[in-house]
């Protein structure tokens, strides 16, 4: 049975019982928490002045209390009540002494004491039982009526025991009540009361307006009430609901990406394939391409709208895409299930209302298979890796040799340690470089100090010892040397050799990148650009980022320009994005390399096709296999460069090797004379379908209390999806 029972009629004007009446019955009746203080609001009654008028004759120190300022500025009956209470609780022993208070007090205790019913509506409106039962007997229109009903463990579990909590929710429900009721806001009315009942506490809501809108609740309003009542009852519970389901698809977002690949493997083991998408795809991409006006599923005839929904139950097919729609309707149905039983039933992905964006992504994907033009938006995973940190390779700067603190002798041990630590060096001996190293920080060298620190923090040339490694790498941050600032003050960032301090690795981070370290910068403006371990500042992540790339460190330039293109986080820039890109590609950068090819091979104001090529070249040659992937494509199909199948298959077996997924299925496809347009259409859909289908269960999880902008965030996203962009 559901936790939150709702039952829904509307009271006729007409009826043998007036609505009136039942106002007051709810308002009155046993077991009602009489919680209603909208009297306070109203003017102060003559007994309340007059005792006032006695209280500050007798106690004229009175007239200093905050109450009586409060009291002074709105002479409201709250006010007189606060007033009196605190006056009498201060001069109590008087009070007591004196028989006229004290008979004033017994004789006339609503002068202080009020709460004769149990009605209340929104904050701010003072409700008058009375006046409101005349008015809903002379009104003319129907009233309806709900009664919200839980079970007394769940009231009293959730803190909905009191009538205080009931009508601040309610308070909360004013704008839904509208909106389902089909009311303006500024002619809505409503009242309703609590009743404490020992086994299922509930309210009755009354709605109505004035007789110039005539409310009306259909079936989808009340599903929606209900939602929305339970969305804020049951708020704690749907959190853990919400949590398990994060864990299912963070298990499942990790599995998504995998589900091509596996794909793939069958394909090439000959266990799968799928020639009946392929072949649905290549007939919707004949009948769209003799079709005139908007390639948009809304504008499409029915015979090309049933091939769409075709293609889209074949793909739901797939296992991986069958797992994510389950766990997205069980998502949905753990939240119904808290207000009803009766389960909407399942429908098929391609009819869904929910996921409307998968058919323009299948339309657009049909497209690309005759479309004179280069599709490479098969590198979401190429992205996702080039996330992670390059280790910069820390080139210690020896201090002046005209420091005449430093003598030669310290210096002549710190190069020779160096010699000692040259692996192409026919003197090459790590335990003489250590010895040679402590001798050399012994005598005041701090880069001695850090580099000793770096070898057993890192485990490189010597066994790890990190206690060994802090001691050192402790005494040069001591003397204020930059690296050793940067190595410990990442150490604490990532927390991986020693416990997690924030706070540590923000100091040490900032003390080196005022000192010019370009590393330093760049991992200290990451975290702030992240803002997932430090706290998020962009102006001041895009200031540390830009020093640290216009050092000429090759992660940043990449970073940067990665941000400039995108146009998000910055306005977009292609000319400074290309620089940066290119800068960072002359120093080998794979990703950096790779970004820059295809900005140069997609982006009209920057277009080059030879510089194209040649940075896809540096980033094959440098081990990225999105690089060796792209260039096999371009020489297999010959737009862009003159068609070269021995190029084409060499790129393509090299990315294969490096087990590039679409390289294995285009190598697949051409072996059996495929269609391969069609077959990688096929592939970069499941990818597609996956990630819209992620963003629904993370709509699902986070509930309906976050902004539009995150909603308009995620249909842009769609959006591009449909239309075969690339999401960074």
């Amino acid at each position: 049975m559901a936790k939150l029972i709702t039952k829904f009629k509307y009271l006729k004007p007409n009826a043998r019982q007036s609505v009136g009446g039942y106002a007051k019955y709810i308002a009155t009746r046993e077991g009602v928490d009489k919680i209603d203080q909208s009297y306070k609001l109203a003017p102060s009654s003559v007994k309340q002045q007059q005792l006032i008028e006695k209280i500050l004759n007798d106690f004229p120190d009175s007239r200093e209390m905050l109450e009586y300022e409060d009291y002074e500025k709105e002479p409201t009956v709250g006010n007189a009540s606060e007033f009196i209470t605190r006056a009498l609780e201060d001069n109590s022993y008087e009070v007591m002494q004196a028989k006229t208070y004290a008979d004033y007090i017994a004789t006339r205790p609503r002068a202080q004491r009020f709460g004769s019913h149990g009605l209340f509506t929104d904050d701010g409106i003072q409700v008058k039982l009375n006046e409101v039962s005349e008015n809903l007997n002379q009104y003319g229109g129907n009233v309806w009526t709900v009664i919200i009903s839980l079970r007394r463990e769940d009231a009293e579990r959730l803190g909905f025991h009191t009538g205080e909590r009931w009508r601040d929710m309610l308070r909360t429900q004013t704008v839904s009540l509208a909106k389902n009721f089909k009311i303006p806001m500024e002619h809505l009315k409503w009242y309703a009361a609590f009743h404490n009942e020992s086994h299922h506490p509930h309210v009755h809501l009354m709605v109505y307006t004035d007789e110039s809108v005539k409310p009306y609740l259909s079936k989808q309003g009340v599903m929606n009430l209900r939602s929305d009542l339970a969305n804020d009852i049951f708020a704690q519970d749907l959190l853990c609901i919400y949590k398990k389901q994060t864990e299912y698809r963070d298990d499942l977002k990790v599995n998504s990406r995998e589900v091509i690949a596996e794909i793939v493997s069958k394909i090439n083991s000959g266990v799968y394939d799928n020639p009946k998408l392929e072949e649905m795809l290549l007939q919707l991409a004949d009948r769209l391409s003799k079709t005139s006006g908007k390639k948009v599923y809304g504008y499409l005839k029915a015979d090309v709208k049933a091939i769409i929904d075709s293609i889209v139950d074949e793909i739901a097919s797939d296992d991986r895409i069958s797992a994510l729609y389950d766990l997205w309707y069980e998502q949905r149905e753990s939240v119904i299930r808290t207000y009803t039983e009766e389960l909407p039933e399942r429908v098929p992905l391609s009819q869904n209302k929910e996921f409307k964006s998968i058919k323009n992504a299948v339309i657009q994907e049909a497209m690309n298979i005759t479309a004179e033009k280069t599709i490479i938006d098969e590198n979401d995973v190429a992205e996702e890796k080039s996330e992670s940190d390059s280790e910069p390779s820390d080139k210690e700067t020896e201090p002046s040799l005209t420091d005449k603190e430093k003598t030669s002798l310290m210096w002549q041990y710190y190069r020779t340690a160096k010699e000692c630590l040259n692996r192409e060096n026919e003197f090459y001996n790590p335990n003489t470089a250590v010895e040679l190293l402590i001798k050399s920080a012994n005598l005041g060298c701090g880069v001695a100090k850090y580099r000793i620190g770096k070898m057993f923090l890192r485990g490189e040339d010597v066994p790890k010892n990190v206690d060994y490694a802090l001691r050192w790498l402790e005494e040069s941050v001591n003397e204020g040397n930059e690296f050793a600032e940067y190595l410990l003050g990442k150490a604490y960032f990532k927390g991986v050799d020693i416990e997690q301090d924030l706070i540590c690795a923000e100091d040490l981070l900032r003390k080196s990148s005022a000192q010019g370290n370009k590393y330093a910068k760049y991992t200290l403006g990451k975290g702030l650009l992240d803002g997932e371990l430090f706290l998020q500042n962009i102006p001041e992540a895009i200031k540390l980022i830009t020093e640290s790339a216009d050092k000429d460190f090759a992660s940043a330039q990449y970073l940067l320009g990665k941000l400039l293109h995108k146009g998000e986080i910055l306005p977009q820039d292609l000319k400074r994005a290309i620089d940066y890109l290119e800068k960072a590609a002359e120093q080998k950068n794979p990703y950096a390399a790779y970004l820059a090819g295809k900005i140069r091979l997609t982006e009209d104001a920057v277009k080059d096709i030879s510089k194209a090529i040649r940075n896809f070249e540096i980033a094959a040659e440098n081990g990225n296999d999105y690089a060796e992937y792209m260039l096999g494509k371009l020489y297999l199909y010959g737009k862009e460069i003159e068609y070269d199948y021995d190029k084409a298959i060499a790129y393509l077996t090299a990315s294969a090797e490096h087990e590039n997924q679409y390289a294995m299925q285009l190598l697949h496809s051409i072996k059996f004379n495929r269609n391969w347009s069609a077959t990688l259409s096929s592939l970069r859909l499941l990818g597609q379908i996956s990630r819209i289908i992620q963003n629904r269960l993370e709509d699902e999880r986070k509930g309906k209390q976050h902004s539009v902008d995150r909603k308009l965030r995620r249909k842009i996203e769609e959006k591009k999806q449909a239309h075969g962009l690339h999401q960074g």
